[in-house]
């Protein structure tokens, strides 16, 4: 085989392996972290008796500091290779899991505590680089110095005020898997795959975003036969090794971008030698109106879902008498609804205005999430299948929107504060759903605001726009 047939058969087959290594990283970063983490919830909640207002404030910080640090995973993603963060996402997530299996009232857990130290130490030295970034000419011992004092300030904190406390603890697991998400979350896996593609980009992110349905799906579906045979802590464990294998198979078979693996995307054009090469900066992004109507209408959207999928399992279990096993299979239907619309609509999107196809979506959401405002158990399922589709195809067009219509020049740092504002209405949703549970004591008034948070979404999303044009990237 000659030289030029070789790279032929690199640029037309692994960039497929790759989408779909990114789709097992968002099965599991997502689903372990976010969606398919909820099984436990109501063994967490019978053992410990919290508040769900109390519980759900695991989200909103986990949530909060995603947002918080996007921007500087943003910078890391445009700069490192996405290889290494992915390996680094994954350490964390299994680091996580065996901490939640040991979390107890009365006294410290040492696993747990070095979380805590690691946790705190890595969310200052990243704040010291913001500060380098900020200011390019802050000397070394300057960084150092703030690195110090913000990681001992915070674990003076964490000593004084939360040791040997479960909650407390389950907040610090949360805050480590925030550190988790910026490292192996949609933005690097975004990226990653997208650098692989030109042509059939809508359908290699469409493969890849299938990952976080079936985290969502298949890990409610295994964990209440984990959790009734071994009981929930051991049921973590075993989900602590499934980011090992991911781990393992990153090291050795992923080679980052195309520029890095000295080759070039699947249907580039050639006069192109690097896809981030083209696209607007950052700054050029900022001034579009495109770019805070992807991010406004991100923010009242994933508000709603997350105020949806994270209570799903407790709503069923708690409001309407489903058993855990009912429960888990309502979401697992509900997540290969969302699967599959994630898939069909990343290969619609390839062949038919996608900003058309963003707006339907958003519409069939809406049904979906007016449906579940009735408070109907005869239609809670149905419901949910219909918000599934409307959320599958959603999460692929806000993934492909900023990728296609701001390009990849500096799109870890656009996708970074546009992360930012969606981490904020994920951990908001969450919490806010829990809070407006205590305080009415049923989820009508929560799924009431849901409804009324995807109707402004929709209005908001019709001021998207393409700012670059993506025809020169393809092949003659």
């Amino acid at each position: 085989m000659n030289d030029i047939t070789r790279d032929r058969n690199a640029s037309n087959v692994y960039p497929w392996f790759i989408a779909f290594v990114g789709m097992f990283a968002l099965f599991l970063s997502n689903g372990m972290t976010a969606t398919g983490i909820t099984i436990f919830d109501p063994s967490l909640l019978d053992e410990f008796g919290w508040s769900r207002a109390d519980f759900k404030l695991r989200d909103l910080l986990n949530f909060v500091m995603i947002a918080v640090f996007s921007p500087i995973f943003g910078i890391l993603i445009d700069r490192w290779n996405p290889k290494y963060l992915l390996m680094t996402g994954c350490g964390l997530l299994s680091l996580g899991y065996f901490g939640y299996s040991m979390i107890a009232n009365g006294a410290p857990v040492p696993l747990i505590e070095a979380i805590a130290v690691l946790t705190f130490v890595s969310f200052a030295a990243l704040t010291a680089f913001a500060f380098r970034q900020l200011w390019p000419s802050l000397p070394l011992a300057a960084l150092v110095g703030v690195t110090v004092a913000l990681a001992a300030a915070a674990l003076w904190f964490y000593f004084q005020n939360w040791i040997g406390v479960a909650l407390k603890q389950v907040y610090v697991l949360h805050l480590l898997f925030s550190l988790a998400l910026g490292c192996s979350g949609s933005m690097v896996v975004i990226f990653l795959v997208s650098s692989w593609f030109v042509k059939s980009r809508g359908l290699a992110i469409g493969i890849a975003l299938v990952g976080t349905s079936m985290g969502s799906a298949i890990l409610p579906l295994v964990n209440p036969h984990l959790i009734e045979s071994f009981g929930w802590r051991q049921a973590y464990v075993y989900n602590a090794f499934m980011p090992v294998a991911l781990f393992l198979l990153v090291l050795f078979l992923v080679k980052g971008t195309p520029a890095q693996a000295g080759t070039v995307a699947r249907g580039q054009n050639s006069a192109i030698g690097d896809l981030k090469q083209h696209g607007l900066t950052f700054r050029e992004a900022l001034r579009t109106r495109t770019f805070w109507a992807i991010g406004a209408s991100g923010f009242l959207t994933y508000l709603s879902i997350f105020a949806f999928v994270q209570h799903l399992v407790l709503h069923l279990n708690k409001s309407f008498g489903y058993t855990l096993q009912e429960a888990g299979n309502t979401m697992f239907f509900f997540s290969v609804v969302a699967m599959i619309a994630k898939f069909g609509v990343g290969v619609i999107a390839d062949k038919v205005d996608r900003h058309r196809v963003f707006t339907v979506c958003q519409m069939i959401m809406l049904v979906g999430v007016v449906g579940l405002a009735t408070m109907k158990r005869e239609w809670v399922f149905t419901a949910a299948i219909v918000i599934g589709i409307g959320w599958g195809g959603l999460f692929t067009l806000y993934n492909m929107l900023a990728v296609n219509n701001f390009g990849l020049r500096e799109i870890g740092r656009i996708n970074g504060v546009i992360s930012l504002m969606e981490s904020i209405g994920v951990g908001l949703g969450s919490w806010l759903a829990g809070w407006l549970f205590d305080k009415y004591g049923n989820y009508q008034v929560a799924f009431e605001m849901i409804a009324v948070a995807v109707l402004i979404a929709i209005v908001i999303g019709r001021q998207i726009r393409s700012e670059v044009d993506e025809r020169v990237l393809a092949q003659a």
